[in-house]
């Protein structure tokens, strides 16, 4: 294995529309990690009304425009089409990564096999109410079950070989323009190649 190999580079991608309620948390975390292997955070503004992408730009990401208000799957697909690092991790505008993510992630790719990993909300939402509570649980524990090879993804929290996800064609912007199940479509079709998913 070759030491680039085994420390891949990094870009992040960041869907957004009208989310800067969102991104004056989940921005920092992400933006202190960079260095030589977090090459760049990309936020791609889907249309806001509201300067996220001036936020954005003022925070020192790269903020890049959708070309519309195409929803997060298509707004994503643009991003990795110039994204520069050789992993892509999507992380949602919605979510606070912990100071490790970007360490983890990149560790997470130890052989050529493993083409996407994907993490979970943590065990200790920050919102204390009870909708958040249960949904953010729920999720936690579905997504921490013990297993080497995951049989779908999170496009939250989630990484990907860029040349694998454009070899299987990226998100179904169109079949999926609003977002619902298009992470797990995007898992099932790198696993239809051949590839492995595995947890964070």
């Amino acid at each position: 294995m070759s030491a680039q190999e085994s420390h891949p580079t990094l870009s992040v991608v960041m869907p957004v529309y009208n989310g800067l309620r969102y991104l004056r948390k989940s921005l920092p975390p992400l933006l202190a990690n960079r260095d030589e292997k977090l090459l760049e955070v990309l936020v791609v503004d889907d249309g806001s009304t509201d300067g996220s992408g001036d936020f954005a730009r003022e925070c020192g990401a790269r903020v890049i425009s959708s070309g519309g208000h195409v929803g997060p799957a298509g707004a994503r697909n643009v991003a990795v089409r110039v994204a520069r690092g050789q992993i892509v991790l999507f992380v949602d505008a919605d979510v606070v990564v912990h100071p490790d993510t970007v360490g983890r992630v990149i560790r997470a790719f130890p052989d050529p096999e493993t083409v996407a990993v994907f993490g979970s909300y943590d065990g200790t939402p920050a919102d204390r109410g009870f909708s958040s509570q249960y949904m953010n649980l729920r999720h936690h524990y579905i997504h921490q079950q013990p297993s080497d090879d995951a049989q779908t993804f999170w496009a939250g929290l989630g990484a990907t070989r860029r040349d694998a996800f454009l070899a299987v064609g990226g998100f179904d912007a169109e079949r999926y323009a609003t977002p619902t199940i298009e992470d797990i479509d995007l898992g099932r079709r790198l696993q239809d190649a051949g590839g492995q998913i595995r947890r964070l």
